[in-house]
């Protein structure tokens, strides 16, 4: 999501990618999670720069969005998907059978999911050297085995989404790796790193990759391959160059094969979450609009305090009011926002960036259904993709798969 509240029909909002979709808001069936598939074709002609100005691979990670209709659309444009469970690496492969490469690392890799791992995915990282010692024998007759490095880098502030947060699980600290002995590590083929989110700063990439050369050096001699994992936006960045400098710099110095596994990058700023009112009233002098949505269905508002972006909202409009989701719980509120019009029962309210981690996320708390899913294609239609209904919440708890809706 964007850190910033759009502001009408400027930033993430563009008029190419929202005349479409105000085009048919009123044939929506609410609440309802709509992306644009020129979006995303837009986000990925990033990747085709990418890959044709430093020859890098670059793999998408399921983990912010795995509707397998997008899944397949990018998978022409890709070289494979980053997973992080049996059950992504099974998607994966249905998409790509075996044209593209499949990249996991896990924290949790459970003993009697390691042939399953070694049947779906051609390269594994390990999270820790116990892992390592664990599984690697086993699995390197099967897939190039690697190493989770943490960097030891720290980009992000708020500790809840940094990777290089102290005592992180999340990756072999590099002082560690770099006093191994040569024998510790007999079979390793490459490093994987994730050490950001949500960062437009690809400078920050090069000062990790810097990092790695100056303490890891000897270790980078050695294996075939690198991926610099995700947690960079493409929109925005103004130094994109920094990227290209820090994949040449390990392709010409090292003679490595790199990896880069954008996730949000490729599909936040082509969703959009569309809600209908209803109910407006005042409390203690605020006016409440209640929409048929909830954070349930955008989890990280609620988590983390993100703020999403509203299309419409004005710091300066004169109609002011506390957005909240129709849940009894207390805190399903999105914020407060001010709207040109007076908003009533009926009216839509749409959040745009909100393509990552909110279907990946959402549930059916209180019993209230998720969002039925719509795509705009290229041509500018409205289609339905899929919908949800009693029986996926009953069966979610057991129930006859088999009631009447």
């Amino acid at each position: 999501m964007c850190s910033e509240r759009n502001t009408g029909d400027g930033g993430c909002w563009t008029i190419e990618r929202g005349v479409a979709l105000q085009e048919h808001r009123g044939a929506i069936a609410t609440p309802a999670f709509v992306y644009d598939e020129a979006a995303i074709d837009s986000l990925l002609d990033h990747t085709d720069r990418l890959r044709a100005a430093c020859s890098c691979r670059v793999l998408y990670s399921l983990k912010p969005f795995s509707f397998v209709d997008v899944l397949s659309r990018m998978a022409a444009r890709l070289d494979g998907f980053a997973v992080s469970s049996p059950f992504e690496a099974r998607l994966a492969r249905q998409i790509t059978g075996d044209r593209e490469s499949i990249h996991m690392t896990t924290p949790g890799m459970r003993r009697e999911e390691v042939r399953e791992i070694g049947t779906l995915c051609d390269y594994v990282s390990f999270n820790s050297l116990h892992q390592w010692d664990m599984y690697h024998e086993e699995l390197g007759r099967q897939v190039s085995c690697g190493l989770r490095v943490n960097p030891q880098l720290s980009f992000v502030d708020d500790d809840r989404y940094n990777p290089c947060r102290p005592h992180s699980k999340l990756g072999v600290p590099l002082e560690e790796l770099a006093v191994l002995g040569p024998g510790r590590l007999a079979g390793l083929e490459g490093l994987l790193l994730h050490s950001n989110c949500e960062s437009t700063r690809f400078s920050e990439i090069h000062a990790t990759v810097m990092r790695l050369h100056a303490q890891l050096g000897e270790l980078l001699q050695k294996v075939k391959w690198i991926n610099l994992g995700g947690g960079y936006l493409f929109d925005g960045s103004e130094d994109v160059p920094a990227l290209y400098e820090s994949v040449e710099f390990l392709r010409s110095n090292y003679g490595l094969e790199v990896f880069l596994e954008p996730g949000a990058a490729l599909i936040q700023s082509a969703g959009y979450i569309v809600s209908r009112v209803l109910d407006v009233f005042s409390s203690e002098g605020k006016r409440i609009a209640v929409l048929d949505t909830s954070v349930n269905h955008m989890p990280e508002v609620f988590e983390y305090g993100y703020e999403p972006d509203i299309v419409g909202h004005d710091d300066d409009a004169p109609y002011e009011y506390l957005l909240a989701g129709c849940t009894c719980l207390a805190g399903d509120l999105f914020g407060e926002y001010r709207f040109a019009e007076p908003l009533e029962v009926g009216k839509r309210v749409v959040f745009s960036n909100a393509g990552a981690y909110t279907l990946s996320k959402a549930h059916m708390f209180n019993g209230v259904n998720l969002p039925t899913i719509y795509a705009i294609t290229e041509g500018g239609d409205l289609v339905l993709k899929k919908g949800f209904s009693y029986a996926d919440f009953a069966g979610k708890w057991g129930a006859d798969a088999n009631i009447a809706d």
